[in-house]
């Protein structure tokens, strides 16, 4: 510390995420739209990840790869997740640009051919028309419930515990504003390499839109709209429900409090929903794993007129109030 004391103060506008536009010794704007094969101008972050290997660069995986993932969003100053060639001659990060030119100063050329060669294999499925089907408003977003039984239309199996944990997180990973809805732009760009494949393997066999089974499933799953009833209980807005809190919402739309062999069942049936074990549901597990059985009572109490009712809940809320912090540990015991 006393070595630096007479530093000049810090100044974040002159760090590496506030790059100044610099002189270089090749365009790397032009170099990088050699592979803008559809002319658009940009190039996104599926195409630049490929780019970066075509020029010499090894392809990174795990936490490496999440380093290109943020490359990419500090190229991305705009943040329309396209670079344009200013983006590329401007930000490009100093270290990436001196191994592209550590590549190019070694003789590499663009190769149309190979280039063209990865984009088949690329864009064998247009993952964006794909999704694009099941996205009924035409909004340009699946939520989580939708993608998730999209991908079971697909034919991929539905997953449960940790490997259930593991698609959780991959959504979550897709929705970077945090509103509960994916992009499918978003989708096609950044779907991690097993999850394309594991699609491309269902889409090769033969597999086809039936837009009648999908119908059937968004009415089956569409007739209550449980992310707002889900928000309406959830009074402290922590995003979860805890098993107390789930019963008391239960009761408040009319279902009956149940005892013996029957609060059992509950207990199992609270527990299926609660794929991660931690006895607390949140609102992806609440629409994603409801039994049918639960889903039916709720939409008849819903079809049948059940309205919110914030003086009830407060007044359940009150007389809870007192109650014993709830413990998780002990939801199923």
């Amino acid at each position: 510390m006393e070595r630096h004391a007479n530093d000049e103060p810090f100044d974040p506008t002159k760090s590496f995420m506030n790059q100044e536009p610099i002189e270089a010794k090749y365009p790397m704007g032009e170099i990088f739209m050699q592979f803008d094969t559809d002319g658009d101008g940009v190039l996104n972050e599926s195409e630049f990840k490929r780019a970066i290997r075509a020029i010499g660069l090894e392809k990174r995986t795990g936490d490496k790869a999440n380093l290109d993932e943020f490359t990419f969003k500090q190229i991305d100053k705009n943040g329309d997740g396209k670079l344009t060639i200013e983006e590329f001659d401007a930000y490009l990060p100093l270290a990436l640009r001196a191994k592209l030119e550590e590549k190019l100063a070694a003789g590499w050329k663009f190769d149309e051919e190979k280039w063209k060669a990865s984009q088949e294999r690329h864009a064998k499925w247009n993952l964006v028309k794909v999704f694009s089907k099941f996205d009924d408003d035409h909004d340009g977003a699946l939520d989580m419930g939708e993608l998730k039984r999209a991908f079971r239309a697909i034919g991929l199996a539905k997953r449960t515990g940790e490997k259930y944990e593991l698609d959780e997180a991959t959504f979550k990973s897709f929705d970077t504003n945090g509103d509960g809805k994916v992009s499918i732009e978003e989708l096609s760009a950044k779907a991690p390499e097993g999850l394309r494949q594991a699609i491309e393997e269902k889409l090769n066999g033969d597999w086809k839109f039936d837009p009648d089974m999908w119908k059937a499933s968004q009415a089956r799953h569409g007739k209550t709209n449980y992310a707002k009833v889900f928000k309406l209980f959830d009074a402290d807005k922590d995003g979860v429900l805890d098993m107390r809190e789930l019963r008391r919402a239960f009761r408040a739309m009319g279902l009956k409090k149940r005892d013996g062999a029957k609060y059992d069942l509950d207990i199992m049936t609270f527990k299926a929903i609660d794929s991660n074990g931690d006895g607390k549901i949140s609102l992806q597990e609440f629409e994603t794993n409801m039994p049918q059985p639960l889903r039916d009572a709720l939409d008849e109490a819903y079809a049948n007129g059940w309205e919110f009712d914030p003086e009830k809940w407060q007044a359940s809320l009150d007389r809870h109030r007192d109650d014993a912090p709830f413990e998780s540990t002990k939801a199923y015991k």
